[in-house]
């Protein structure tokens, strides 16, 4: 399937435990750029959807989503391809 010009990426995130998972969640919405924020369990807290139309665009993102308060760790997953069902 064709992807929608620009770029997704998921940023996964592992949160402080000493901050609420939907405290940092409502933080990250303010970002902009940012689509949605899914709380998970797992390895990673957090699973941030991000759309932009360039790489310096979300590297400023992810500079802003590193600076928010209960944020210790993220990775970036930058998607290639979407399949989806018909």
């Amino acid at each position: 399937m064709a992807m929608e010009s620009g770029l997704n990426v998921f940023i996964g995130a592992v949160t402080e435990e000493k901050t609420p998972t939907a405290q940092i969640a409502k933080k990250l919405l303010a970002i902009p750029g940012i689509e949605s924020v899914y709380e998970l369990t797992g390895e990673l807290d957090i699973l941030i959807q991000v759309k932009s139309p360039s790489v310096s665009k979300i590297n400023e993102i992810l500079e802003a989503i590193r600076a928010t308060e209960g944020i210790e760790k993220t990775t970036t997953y930058l998607v290639l391809d979407k399949h989806v069902k018909n």
